[in-house]
């Protein structure tokens, strides 16, 4: 049986914490290594940044509010 895994939760994360992200994606940029087939290493790199680079400016658009994280009760 599969499960679907199509969300991640960022309750309690910041935009900065997002852009903290991105600055490790960057140096690893200026570091030039990989690991594994490199053409298959940087797409799966671009990919990850084109969709931070897309949280970070949602998160930044007026109005918008990422929730903070509940701490859970265990009954």
């Amino acid at each position: 049986m599969s499960i679907v895994f199509d969300s991640v939760d960022i309750k309690g994360l910041r935009v900065t914490h997002f852009e903290q992200l991105l600055s490790y994606l960057e140096r690893r940029e200026y570091d030039s290594w990989y690991y594994g087939n490199r053409k298959q290493f940087e797409k799966r790199h671009e990919e990850i940044k084109e969709w931070l680079c897309k949280i970070i400016e949602y998160a930044r658009s007026e109005g918008v509010i990422i929730p903070i994280r509940r701490k859970e009760v265990k009954k």
